[in-house]
């Protein structure tokens, strides 16, 4: 059984993630929602899904956005074995996770943590660096040690429990945090290939989803600079919009598989 957290503030990508975590979860699931923005008809949807009977809870409100603070909330609500830290712009996943990182931490007891890997193509690197930083574990399995972070990340509760309280700011690495905290009392944190996102990450997607200017203006608070001048310099040179469909399309068909 499997509880999904997740911190809101872009509606735009959380719709997509959570119809789709829904539409692919085939265990007990529960969805624990924190709403970092005010959005009205974001909200309507949740409240909607709620009353159809999905096992969704809208845990917290903060319009001011509390950014990655709230996942401690989340995490002490869940009420499942298998906890999930997911990124509200993860918006597609591959089907049967929940069964995927069982079987991997039932084979491997000193595993407490397991990242998805990312889809990768011309236009995104989901966040995840070439697999040549990565070190096979258990190919049979997918498994992988090198640099994951909590896009999509599955925890044990007891790991997270072992970990005690982590000081998390507004935009902190949560799940890389968490990796390292894990090594210290000899648990693992890898990347799994079987269980896979989509991870909206670069100019081009954001721009299919209608967030290129919400996104550089995060960018821009947080001062990163480079990732400003990236997206900025790509609006001249963004892939036609009826290209961004069929990858998403095709991106779509590809994690319902």
């Amino acid at each position: 059984m499997i509880s999904y957290c997740i911190a809101c503030y872009r509606p735009a990508y959380a719709r997509l993630l959570i119809e789709d975590l829904i539409l692919k979860t085939s265990a007990p699931y529960e969805i624990l929602v924190w709403l970092n923005v005010a959005d009205t008809e974001f909200e309507a949807l949740l409240e909607r899904r709620i009353a159809e009977n999905a096992p969704l809870r809208i845990l917290g409100r903060t319009p001011g956005n509390i950014g990655m603070e709230a996942y401690p909330h989340l995490f002490a609500a869940a009420r499942y074995d298998l906890i999930v830290q997911i990124d509200d712009d993860v918006v597609c996943l591959s089907p049967r996770i929940a069964e995927t990182a069982r079987a991997a931490f039932d084979r491997h007891p000193s595993l407490g943590m397991l990242t998805a890997d990312v889809w990768q193509d011309d236009y995104t690197t989901g966040a995840r660096p070439p697999m040549e930083h990565y070190r096979p574990i258990d190919p049979e399995m997918g498994l992988f040690d090198g640099p994951i972070d909590g896009w999509f990340a599955v925890y044990r509760r007891a790991s997270l429990l072992r970990c005690g309280p982590i000081r998390v700011g507004r935009y902190y690495c949560l799940g890389g945090a968490i990796k390292g905290r894990l090594r210290t009392f000899g648990q693992q944190g890898w990347l799994c290939t079987r269980m896979k996102v989509f991870h909206v990450i670069g100019p081009a997607y954001a721009s299919h989803f209608g967030m290129l200017d919400e996104e550089i203006e995060k960018y821009r608070s947080l001062g990163r600079h480079e990732i400003v001048n990236w997206y900025e310099g790509a609006r001249t040179s963004l892939p036609a919009a009826e290209e961004l469909a069929r990858r998403v399309a095709r991106i779509r068909e590809c994690l319902s598989a």
